[in-house]
């Protein structure tokens, strides 16, 4: 690892040194002059699983916090934390699946697949706000709910499947406060085809979202799809699959898909299936949602066979849309007093104003050599073109961790706080 080393301050030592003072301060300050340094580290590429930025882009919308001050500060922490790095992917499993569908509908009769008996299916009302102004449609009595299975003769409603009712009250107070009411289907239910009906006269635009819930159901649909996704990806990639099945047979999927952005719209989304893994491709005005606050949203729907069973899941993950606003530079500049580093200074190349935070995990040596946490340093600050953010790293904390060097930089993390995103993040930066 490349290091060079130069004098800090070497103009005003020099000065002090050559004015006239007495024996003993000229012996300390020449003590100075060998206790500060600077040096220069390179810090190490991304890998694993490290976040970078490549190409920097300014962002459109205005920063959510848009403070002026600066801050730093640093505090101890575990020596024996282990510094595990943010989470870039999320793992999402589903037993269930929902349906929007209208009053008309509803009055009508609409189709459910079940899979299993005990199966619970819930009813809750929507609202609306495309007039400008909130309607919410009705909440529906579970009274009012008919549910019956369909068989090759048609629609059977010789026998009772319903093995109990709940109505709002009773959902609210298990905690579920969306007027909804809810049926649990019998043991003696089979899975197949049913119909859901409602004999409460309903208004044609009223809205109402269906859930099926299959709790343990053996089909299971499972999303692996990213936590984060900058706006330079114009696609979303993601695994899907169906697991813990009975069948011995692969089954094909032909999901579809919609984004919803935090602002409640929602876009449906082409889907193709490269080397066994899907990709949602973004239309460019859909890349990014109109507000830098909130998550966007991924659903994915799939309707299949299992073991002559019809499974029909829906699985959502929700995932956060930056902008790669900033990039620090290849190497920092670290301070040393009396052998300690105690200031880590970094170049930052902004693509636009705003407020960014960087922080890291100073590390020491014990006396087993083995690397032990000392103390995390984060500065926040505001920048109106390129410039440099400094780490300080308290030097009695360190004295007092007792360990000594080699030390490392590690956890080295850039965010940008006007989006609330994680621009780029190092497990290993350096050693210093």
């Amino acid at each position: 690892m490349k290091k060079s080393i130069q004098l800090a301050s070497m103009f005003a030592l020099t000065t002090l040194l050559t004015a006239c003072q007495s024996e003993e301060s000229s012996s300390l300050d020449a003590t100075d002059q060998q206790s500060s340094l600077i040096t220069t580290v390179q810090l190490l590429p991304p890998s694993g699983s490290d976040l970078s930025v490549k190409d920097l882009t300014a962002s459109a919308l205005p920063p959510i916090n848009q403070a002026r001050d600066t801050i730093r500060f640093s505090q101890s922490i575990d020596p024996t934390l282990s510094l595990t790095a943010p989470k870039m992917t999320q793992h999402q499993r589903s037993d269930q699946y929902w349906r929007t569908v209208s009053g008309a509908q509803l009055n009508a009769g609409i189709k459910l697949a079940i899979s299993q008996s005990e199966s619970i299916i819930r009813v809750a009302p929507r609202g609306d706000n495309s007039s400008g102004g909130l309607l919410h449609s009705p909440a529906i009595a579970p009274e009012q709910l008919r549910l019956y299975k369909i068989n090759k003769n048609g629609i059977d409603k010789s026998a009772s499947i319903i093995h109990s009712m709940s109505d709002p009250q009773a959902m609210a107070t298990a905690g579920i406060i969306d007027d909804s009411s809810a049926l649990t289907l019998s043991k003696q239910a089979s899975p197949g085809q049913y119909q859901l009906q409602v004999v409460q006269p309903l208004a044609a635009q009223d809205s109402y979202l269906i859930n099926v819930k299959e709790k343990g159901s053996p089909y299971q649909l499972e999303l692996d799809a990213p936590a984060a996704l900058a706006s330079n990806n114009d696609t979303l990639k993601f695994s899907l699959a169906i697991s813990d099945s009975d069948s011995d047979s692969d089954i094909a999927l032909q999901p579809t898909a919609t984004l919803k952005h935090s602002d409640g719209q929602y876009y449906p989304l082409d889907l193709v299936n490269i080397d066994q893994q899907w990709q949602a491709k973004l239309p460019e005005a859909l890349t990014l949602p109109s507000s830098n606050r909130g998550l966007s949203e991924i659903q994915l729907d799939i309707e299949t066979r299992i073991d002559n069973k019809p499974v029909i899941r829906t699985v959502k993950t929700a995932f956060k849309q930056y902008v790669p606003s900033a990039t620090w530079g290849q190497s920092a500049q670290i301070h040393w007093q009396q052998q300690l580093p105690v200031k880590a200074v970094l170049d930052l190349q902004i693509a636009n104003p705003g407020r960014y935070e960087l922080s890291a995990v100073l590390v020491g040596t014990d006396a087993n050599g083995e690397a032990r946490n000392i103390l995390r340093s984060q500065s926040a600050l505001w920048l109106e073109q390129d410039g440099q953010v400094s780490l300080a790293f308290d030097a009695d904390t360190i004295i007092a961790s007792g360990l000594k060097a080699p030390f490392f930089l590690q956890a080295l993390e850039l965010k940008d706080q006007g989006q609330m995103a994680r621009l780029s993040y190092l497990n290993h930066a350096a050693q210093l």
